[in-house]
């Protein structure tokens, strides 16, 4: 192998089932202190509540919401 082909052979994936994402969801708004909804309208004025909120919605604004 060459110089750029194995660079990031050490990197490790992990797939997420839905269980899996849901965890990450709920987590980052967890961290947030927010819910879903807020965090929405926070996007939406384009004015978080902090950092982190806005580090989360990077993270979970991909999802659509879905019933716990």
């Amino acid at each position: 192998m060459t110089g750029q082909q194995g660079r990031y052979l050490d990197i490790e994936v992990d797939v997420l089932d839905d269980a899996g994402v849901r965890a990450v969801i709920d987590n980052a708004l967890a961290r947030a202190g927010c819910t879903w909804e807020e965090l929405q309208q926070q996007a939406k004025a384009g004015s978080f509540s902090s950092e982190i909120a806005r580090r989360a919605w990077f993270v979970v604004s991909s999802f659509e919401p879905s019933p716990a």
